[in-house]
């Protein structure tokens, strides 16, 4: 059995969960767009979304090292504090007490021990400075990583804005698409019905029929290998009919069995294989055609989950993905597809 995907960058999804939550929740605004209209919205919407989570996380990791800056500068502050304030200290002294300098440098026997002395005055003098340059240095990069931390979760809050913006419009996209394609198909099945001929038609032509002479015994073809037939309250179509759907996607890190499935066959990262919902195990080795973006492949179904009350059809492992282009499941999403059994 498979399961769910979990969602990579955690820290930055998991904010976004509460306003999701009221986003997905809002009602859909009817709007008269086509099916290829509405997957461009749905696949334009998926685009931003993943885009805004993705800048999110980076500006996320950014935060946290300039937190991490922060917290190093803080613990050190003290110190150099410390330190500035003995060199401000021995710099008062210098400059109150000249004339005991003055003494020191005319008292000294020899030249050479006038340069040493005054060598040693000039070290006493910098370093007193360095210590002073170096405190106002820590304190100058305290405030430019507290001035850039508080502009990038400004940024964060805004593209957390922007990612429920674009699942949100994803969101009302798919329920439109959703509710057309439900709508075709019952005219499709309204049609088909009123095109059919009642039964009292059929007996009554029947009747008007002269009797045929009945025909000489042929003999028995062989028999044919029969598809496995759904149950009775099923309302996929496994004779070949094309279907619309929306499919999601997985890999063998997000299974639960990891490598394996429900048919006991062996996942990839590169299987050309489908899961179906739970209550279509029987279709388990069954093959599927798969359209979309002008490209059609042929999969086989191996797996089986429980992602049917998300309104899903189908979920597609690694080689389905792959061969319509897509780097990756999170790439794919959740997308509208054709697909009919065969």
């Amino acid at each position: 059995m498979k399961n769910k995907r979990t969602n990579s960058s955690i820290a930055v999804r998991a904010g976004l969960a509460a306003a999701l939550a009221l986003a997905l929740a809002a009602p859909a605004a009817a709007q008269a767009s086509t099916l290829d209209e509405l997957q461009s919205r749905i696949d334009a919407s998926n685009e931003a979304y993943n885009a805004a989570v993705q800048h999110a996380t980076e500006l996320q990791d950014k935060i946290d090292a300039n937190q991490q800056k922060i917290q190093e500068i803080q613990a050190e502050l003290p110190a150099k504090k410390e330190a500035a304030a003995k060199s401000l200290r021995t710099a008062y002294k210098m400059q109150t007490n000249g004339n005991d300098l003055i003494q020191l440098l005319l008292s000294s026997d020899d030249f050479n021990e006038v340069i040493s002395t005054v060598q040693y005055l000039d070290k006493i003098t910098s370093h007193n400075n360095a210590a002073i340059e170096e405190l106002a240095q820590s304190s100058s990069e305290l405030e430019q990583a507290q001035s850039a931390l508080a502009s990038q979760k400004a940024q964060v809050d805004s593209e957390v804005t922007n990612a429920v913006t674009a699942l949100s419009d994803a969101n009302n996209a798919r329920q439109e698409y959703e509710s057309q394609v439900a709508a075709q198909q019952a005219a499709a099945a309204a049609q088909a019905q009123a095109a059919a001929p009642s039964a009292g038609d059929t007996a009554k032509k029947d009747a008007q029929q002269p009797a045929a002479p009945a025909p000489e015994q042929a003999p028995a073809a062989p028999s044919e290998t029969k598809k496995p037939l759904p149950p009775v309250d099923s309302d996929v179509e496994t004779d070949g009919e094309w279907m619309s759907g929306l499919a999601s996607a997985y890999d063998v890190d997000n299974n639960t069995g990891g490598t394996a499935t429900a048919s006991g066959a062996i996942l990839t990262s590169d299987s050309v294989t489908v899961a179906v919902p739970a209550s279509q195990s029987y279709l388990l080795g069954r093959s599927v055609q798969i359209r979309y973006g002008g490209k059609t492949i042929t999969a086989t179904v191996t797996d089986t989950g429980g992602f049917a009350s998300y309104g899903r059809v189908l979920d597609l492992a690694g080689g389905c993905w792959k061969a319509f282009g897509f780097s990756s499941c999170y790439d794919w999403g959740v997308r509208a597809v054709q697909y009919r059994f065969l």
